[in-house]
């Protein structure tokens, strides 16, 4: 196991320069740093987008870390890794050891959840907290007894669930999908095994407490919302990402696309390397004596349906982003697990048996260099630079080029380099690496700061402009009055990742690269 978290660590912190704040939602939660207290120290409207926990742990890593490219995202590396032995201690107490190393390597060498470890986006951590928490759920289902006895180890189990699935709430807004996981899956567990009326109160006072510790975590934080229109006015910007029944085929479809762009060789050779653990399941023996336990938890199968299917029919509700997929794959993964610690494999198993008896010198050596030539197959990915290893640096290079030439404009003015002022136009990834140089800047979804009541300054001022700025109606709309009152100092194009790009369902091939363009408003 330690050798497959090693792996984990080396896949997802391959070439950590090739990192950086690229995707829209990246920006707003990696900008908390450069707000004052009368700004909410938060990028306008982040609300809408997270709850706060994420944007705070990459603010306190800027300020431990540092502001190197990466750092945004050591939150979502971390998470990363530590699901890993995660899911290995979920697939153990589900299906037995091989079920927990199957599930380990699947997860490990799969490329989109490689891939969103190495973002400043929510899905790591969310995986991480919401993984927990059931396998904590999972734990509380196997101390209940006959007599259905209250213990403090079932009790405590119970309130670190519901911790987990709090923090997995202050992640995202969907996080308490663990809760409603924990609910269906343990109630057909329930049903299924006909409990008695003593251990359903057993049960359901466990649940409370779960559900009671999650929704205690998350009451501060909704409250919080009523400054800003409450949770109707976050439901209502959600509610325009939902599709519907009506758009479950075509999103479904759309879904399968992007988990196919987004992964490589890496993914195919961790289901080659559990291919092959299986069927030399008797040379690990030496090693593991219980890896053929035939041990099956009926309560943690149950809860692994609950979240398998409940994800398999929500997601394509919603619009096709990549990104939802991810806690699927977490499912799919503990699945393929125990799968792999159930097939019936007795053939192989007893000739393999036979050999390994027979075979003296190099030969029983055979299965362990053929797991490691498979395990170095996983590098394919990154040495090739697959989508989640795809260097994602080009707008912190336009943002540096921005700051360079506006420099150089404020000194021929009579001003110092750093005397300008940045307008970023809908750009927030550009906002944060401009920030990230001690720059004055300010995220913008209007064109009002150029209008000659608005100017007080003659420090030289910019705009910056991307294809957002490109898509919308009031910047065209204003553009139209106050175009004038700007110079076109630069256009550079750029061209996004795949994993950015797949956020538009309508992009089937490489799409062409974005124009960026700075501008400096003229003196009046």
């Amino acid at each position: 196991m330690i050798g497959i978290s090693l792996l984990a660590m080396l896949l997802r912190c391959w070439d950590l320069s090739a990192i950086a704040v690229e995707h829209f939602d990246e920006g707003v939660y990696a900008s908390n740093l450069w707000f004052t207290a009368d700004e909410g120290y938060r990028y306008p409207d982040r609300h809408l987008y997270a709850p706060p926990l994420l944007p705070t742990l990459i603010e306190w890593s800027l300020l431990i870390f540092g502001q190197a490219s990466w750092v945004p995202a050591l939150p979502s590396l971390v998470a990363g890794i530590c699901t890993i032995p995660l899911i290995w201690w979920m697939g153990r107490k589900l299906g037995g050891p091989l079920c927990g190393l199957s599930a380990a390597i699947l997860l490990a060498t799969n490329d989109v959840h490689i891939l969103y470890s190495r973002t400043a986006l929510t899905e790591a951590v969310l995986c991480f907290f919401m993984l927990l928490s059931v396998s904590l759920a999972h734990c509380t289902c196997l101390e209940q007894n006959a007599e259905a006895r209250f213990s403090k180890r079932s009790i405590m189990l119970a309130l670190l669930s519901g911790l987990m699935a709090g923090l997995a709430w202050l992640t995202k807004y969907n996080g308490w999908l663990s809760l409603a996981v924990i609910i269906s899956g343990s109630t057909g567990w329930a049903l299924f095994s006909r409990l008695p009326l003593r251990q359903w109160k057993w049960l359901i006072l466990h649940w409370l407490l779960i559900v009671g510790v999650a929704f205690f975590l998350w009451l501060p934080y909704m409250i919080s919302l009523d400054e800003f229109g409450g949770y109707s006015a976050v439901a209502a910007n959600h509610r325009q990402y939902f599709g519907g029944l009506g758009e479950w085929l075509p999103a479904l479809q759309w879904q399968i696309f992007n988990q196919y762009e987004l992964s490589s060789w890496t993914s195919i050779a961790g289901l080659l390397c559990v291919g092959f653990l299986t069927w030399n399941r008797s040379a690990l023996v030496r090693i593991i004596p219980a890896i053929n336990t035939k041990m099956i938890s009926p309560s943690g199968c149950w809860l692994l349906a609950s979240w398998c299917i409940g994800l398999s029919v929500a997601i394509p509700l919603y619009h096709a982003y990549p990104r939802l997929v991810v806690p699927w794959w977490i499912g799919i993964c503990l699945l393929g697990g125990l799968m792999a610690a159930k097939l019936p494999v007795v053939q192989a198993s007893s000739l393999s048996n036979l050999q390994t008896e027979k075979q003296t010198g190099w030969k029983p050596v055979l299965p362990y260099f053929g797991f490691i030539i498979l395990s170095l197959l996983t590098l394919s990915g990154p040495i090739m630079q697959a989508p989640a290893w795809e260097n994602r640096t080009e707008l912190k290079s336009i943002a540096e080029k921005d700051v360079q030439r506006a420099g150089v404009i404020a000194q021929l003015a009579g001003f110092r380099e750093n005397e300008v002022i940045f307008y970023v136009y809908g750009e927030p990834a550009i906002f944060y690496h401009i920030s990230a140089q001690n720059r004055l800047v300010g995220p913008i979804g209007h064109l009002d700061f150029a209008l000659p009541a608005a100017r007080n300054t003659k420090v030289p001022t910019f705009l910056i402009t991307g294809p957002h700025a490109e898509e919308s109606s009031l910047f065209h709309e204003q553009w139209e009055k106050l175009g004038n009152e700007f110079e076109l100092i630069k256009t550079e194009q750029a061209p996004s990742s795949r994993f950015v790009q797949l956020n538009n369902e309508k992009v089937i091939q490489q799409s062409e690269p974005d124009s960026y363009r700075l501008y400096q408003l003229k003196s009046l």
